[in-house]
């Protein structure tokens, strides 16, 4: 007989790598439910993503657009799996909205005492992300302020944005099985070579 003060393996308690072991992991494979997730927070970025393009006017906040957008994406989210059968924990802001101004790469989300106003023709970047259940979508999309069918952007802004959607089409058609990163980079070179713009190797904060 085991004396009274020495315990057995199965009494001691589990470490968290333990339990995250048993936990099972949910994945296109395993539960049909995660694709749904995914295109439910595709669907309000996308609606979101909209809503904040109409907002990008001359003179206005960025501040105050980027709160416009959170703010919404958080409300949409509200309204999606609401019923107690979803067990659905948490949802909303994957990425915050970002809104970010011809130099700045990318990631700028202001403090109001630090915001800027838009001007017009500048190029913005507008960045942001929702998630269902930690099922991310994110969405961007470059426009110029106060262009329209009739005001068409011209010169370098316009050779950078055809170059970008030029190279992101080529990127999705290269990756696939079998191909390696290298060919991808090299493919985005060449585009960015051919509309004579310079290539972004890092995403640097603002303040970098």
């Amino acid at each position: 007989m085991e004396p009274a003060d020495k315990k057995s393996k199965k009494d001691e308690p589990k470490s968290d790598e333990e339990d995250k072991d048993e936990e099972e992991e949910e994945t296109l494979e395993t539960s049909p439910a995660v694709l749904d997730k995914h295109k439910a927070a595709a669907k309000i970025a996308q609606e979101v993503l909209e809503h904040v393009k109409k907002l990008c006017v001359p003179g206005a906040d960025i501040a105050s657009i980027c709160s416009e957008g959170d703010k919404k994406i958080e409300e949409s989210a509200a309204k999606v799996y609401t019923s107690k059968k979803s067990k659905v924990t948490e949802k909303g802001i994957a990425f915050p909205t970002c809104i970010s101004v011809n130099e700045i790469c990318g990631h700028f989300s202001p403090l109001k005492d630090e915001s800027k106003t838009l001007a017009d023709d500048d190029l913005v970047k507008i960045d942001l992300g929702c998630h269902i259940d930690g099922f991310i979508a994110q969405v961007a999309e470059t426009i110029v302020v106060g262009a329209s069918k009739d005001k068409k952007v011209k010169g370098k802004k316009a050779d950078v944005i055809l170059a970008t959607r030029k190279a992101f089409d080529a990127a999705i058609r290269l990756i696939k099985e079998g191909n390696i990163n290298n060919q991808v980079t090299k493919m985005i070179a060449k585009i960015s070579e051919v509309y004579k713009t310079c290539l972004l190797y890092t995403s640097p904060s603002p303040r970098d």
